[in-house]
């Protein structure tokens, strides 16, 4: 059980000033659409319609903070398959207080300031960061470079290497035989495996699964023990290894 906590994406569009206008709502049009797939693969799981606002920023709410990361970069491959334009997103997990489905925005509580506050500060070196609380400990330092480094890992990928990792993400894990029967014109599963092995996908699918597996309820409780590298001390790494043996039917 998650508790109340959740996970905020808010994010902007890439250079959105230099996009047409017809070009602009296509993007907001494909956001909506893969924010819609995400609905598909999880009942309840997305809260309240996806909100736009100034223009070119947008903001999703997640009851299962485990998909957090899975989602984000699911948001970018879709953008970038389409060779249409980017979006920064910064992941915001902890509390909510109080959630506003018409318009999210205006729904309160600690992962809607962590996710805002993470997006302002973002700088140019890098478009996907990951903020929890201070109470966290050594992890709250920690996990804004893991967003970091699979930023760097999205920011190589080509139309095509999109196109595959956006139907690799689907969280039913399709084979590469499947993958290649979906895209039009289909291709080989050789090639497949080719092009997410080009895309870096194997290494971002360990650190989608890692984040799944992780027991986000007890690391943003603020009772939740840390070592002083970050790894959860025995009492709570029971939590994790339970919520592991649930996934694999154990």
């Amino acid at each position: 059980m998650n508790g109340n906590y959740f996970a905020v994406l808010t994010g902007d569009i890439i250079q959105s000033s230099l996009l047409p206008p017809i070009q602009l709502e296509s993007v907001r049009s494909t956001l909506i659409s893969s924010i819609n797939a995400v609905r598909r693969w999880k009942r309840g799981m997305v809260q309240g319609k996806p909100e736009f606002f100034r223009g070119d920023a947008w903001q999703l709410l997640l009851t299962d903070p485990a998909m957090a990361l899975r989602v984000a970069i699911h948001l970018r491959a879709c953008l970038l398959a389409g060779g249409l334009a980017d979006t920064r997103i910064a992941i915001g997990l902890g509390e909510v207080q109080e959630i506003s489905h018409e318009r999210v925005s205006l729904s309160t509580g600690q992962a809607f300031v962590l996710s805002g506050r993470a997006l302002d500060r973002m700088t140019r070196y890098s478009n996907l960061t990951i903020e929890v609380p201070q109470s966290a400990g050594p992890l709250s330092a920690w996990l804004p470079v893991a967003g970091h480094l699979c930023d760097s890992l999205i920011g190589q990928w080509t139309t095509r290497q999109a196109q595959l990792v956006r139907s690799a993400l689907n969280p039913n894990e399709p084979d590469t035989e499947k993958i290649g029967q979906s895209l039009r014109p289909a291709v080989s599963k050789q090639a497949v495996a080719k092009g997410l092995s080009g895309a870096n996908w194997y290494v971002l699918r360990e650190a989608v699964r890692l984040f799944e597996e992780t027991s986000w309820g007890i690391i943003l409780n603020s009772g939740a023990q840390t070592t002083e590298k970050g790894c959860l001390l025995p009492d709570n790494r029971k939590g994790l290894s339970e919520r592991r043996q649930s996934k694999m039917g154990v």
